[in-house]
């Protein structure tokens, strides 16, 4: 039986933990590619649609193996541990512009300030 290639393990993982790990490398993958995804000096922001499409194009799926949906990516990362595991690595999302609609408010992943900086 296949099991659903989750594009929430892979965001969380290859993608926010590239980032905060190895900034240079993600900025490299995100060269030239029209991800709607920026590192800016602030952080690494994006949409949710924008995260989810960069995450289909660039991880690696088995030929013909279902992708999560949208909508379950979307559930996995507001209901999972999604701040306490990026907080274990020194980082947090925050919402940049909310547009009261989940869709087309623009987040960023930053490093968490550290008290007294």
């Amino acid at each position: 039986m296949a099991t659903q290639a989750h594009v929430y393990d892979y965001v969380v993982e290859s993608v926010f933990g590239c980032y905060l790990q190895q900034p240079n490398t993600l900025a490299s993958r995100l060269l030239g590619s029209p991800s709607g995804l920026e590192m800016t000096a602030a952080g690494l922001q994006f949409t949710l649609p924008a995260l989810y499409d960069f995450a289909l194009v660039n991880m690696p799926t088995a030929h013909g193996a279902p992708v999560q949906p949208y909508r379950g990516f979307r559930q996995n990362l507001y209901g999972q541990q999604t701040q306490v595991r990026l907080r274990a690595w020194g980082g947090e999302v925050v919402i940049v512009d909310n547009q009261q609609q989940v869709d087309q408010s623009i987040y960023r992943l930053q490093r968490l300030i550290k008290e007294g900086s």
